[in-house]
């Protein structure tokens, strides 16, 4: 196990001599087995190796004997160990995100203060792959999402990606080797438990026994296909002009690409610009492909205060130049749910629903132009400039204010009004749910 542990990290260029590696033990049988084999090649490969263990003051009892567990097998295999605490459920509060989301970051801010600007070494194997492949597609995804997780990532690495569980605790058996068990592993509240313990063991058994190993493949596939799409986008942009805070893409030829690379060309160089891809979705990317189509001068904002504008023979993409130069839209967050989950949202002056299946191109958070209306509950329609004004919002204000906009149809003035037309009814199939500025679920 160890050498082939070692050839997956050669093939995949993981570890090199002179490496500082902080490796996350929790106790589970994964990262037992991650630790048996960095203990084992550290020296062959000349990387000095720590083992962080998080206690995430979430279980009692049953975490202080994961780490008293992890403490003694340390000792025992001669590896620096270092233990240390995270109030999950207060970082969870505090930054209004969920437990589970609050312990990924406590557990990455510690490993790489461990890490000192070096690597850090996780335990994700071949069948948390399947289960993140499976989670993004049953969610809703593109190719990047269908390529799971990287056997490296920044400075994240994952020396057991090509192994399945039952392969890692087969290994521990041989040893004599046990692991601690996490309760809350088997707890079907947390939808990646559904998946691990439910659906997966169903495919193996009614649809195929290699069911895991071929969606790890697969999301291989997707990964190889998402990294020949960056390449392409990334060469195409060579031959465009850029400048400070934007860049301008030759149309005809932008639009001549199939539309999966113009798209990846699109989210590239508003990447180049911003500095970030993070709060660009599907829509914005299709509202901007469609934007080849439309006369000069139209327009598509963007968040953190860029736009996409039709210009003679080319697109900029760039900061605000105009009105709204000195507001940026906030981050927002996209769900689809189906009618059965409406129940469990909590609306508020920040998440909103919508049926999704009336809107007819691409729901898009930006501010207000010309010809913006809204619908009201009576069928009747009034202008997003008349509400503004019966509001008695000011002037200087208005063109600050983001707007969810399906076209010209506003679905949301944010903090405001919503559409009467969009409305959620019992005859919905489809629900788009939207939290603006952080502030999701009544939180």
């Amino acid at each position: 196990m160890i050498q082939k542990v070692g050839r997956f990290i050669r093939q995949q260029n993981l570890l090199e001599q002179g490496d500082q590696v902080a490796a996350g033990i929790s106790g589970g049988a994964d990262s037992v087995c991650l630790l048996f084999c960095l203990s084992g090649l550290s020296a062959k490969i000349g990387f000095t190796l720590t083992a962080v263990h998080v206690h995430h003051g979430l279980r009692g009892g049953e975490a202080d004997g994961d780490e008293a567990f992890v403490k003694e097998l340390c000792g025992r295999l001669g590896v620096p160990c270092v233990c240390s605490r995270a109030d999950v459920g207060a970082l969870a509060r505090e930054r209004r995100i969920s437990v589970e989301e609050a312990g990924r970051a406590a557990r990455y801010e510690i490993l790489r203060r461990e890490a000192k600007g070096g690597k850090i070494a996780v335990a994700h194997h071949q069948s948390d792959q399947a289960e993140t492949v499976l989670f993004h597609l049953l969610r809703g995804t593109g190719i990047k999402g269908a390529a799971g997780m990287a056997p490296r990532a920044g400075d994240v690495i994952r020396p057991l990606l090509f192994l399945s569980r039952r392969e890692i605790e087969a290994f521990l058996r041989e040893c004599g080797q046990a692991w601690r068990e996490d309760a809350t592993n088997r707890d079907l509240y947390y939808t990646r438990n559904r998946i691990r313990n439910q659906l997966l063991p169903l495919a193996k058994e009614g649809v195929n026994a290699r069911s895991e190993e071929h969606l790890a493949a697969f999301a291989g596939q997707a990964r190889e296909l998402d990294e020949l799409l960056d390449r392409l986008a990334e060469t195409f942009l060579t031959q465009c002009r850029s400048g400070e805070n934007e860049i301008r893409l030759p149309q005809k030829e932008l639009i001549k690409q199939p539309a999966v690379l113009g798209k990846r060309i699109l989210l590239t160089a508003i990447g180049q610009v911003s500095g970030s891809r993070r709060d660009i979705g599907k829509a914005h990317l299709d509202a901007v492909w469609e934007l080849l189509k439309k006369p000069v001068g139209s327009r598509i904002r963007l968040p953190g205060g860029f736009s996409a504008r039709q210009e003679y023979e080319m697109l900029r993409i760039g900061r605000e130049e105009e009105e709204h130069a000195a507001a940026a839209l906030p981050a927002a967050k996209f769900r689809i749910i189906q009618q059965k989950d409406f129940p469990k949202i909590r609306e508020n002056r920040y998440t909103k629903c919508f049926d999704y299946d009336k809107i007819k191109n691409s729901a898009i958070l930006r501010f207000r132009q010309q010809g913006d209306y809204l619908e009201l509950s009576g069928g009747g329609r009034k202008t997003l400039h008349r509400y503004m004004i019966d509001e008695k919002i000011p002037a200087p204000e208005r063109g600050r204010i983001p707007v969810l906009a399906d076209g010209s149809h506003i679905l949301w003035v944010v903090g405001r009004r919503v559409s009467a037309f969009y409305q959620v009814t019992k005859d919905t199939q489809r629900i788009l749910c939207v939290t603006v500025g952080g502030k999701e679920d009544g939180k």
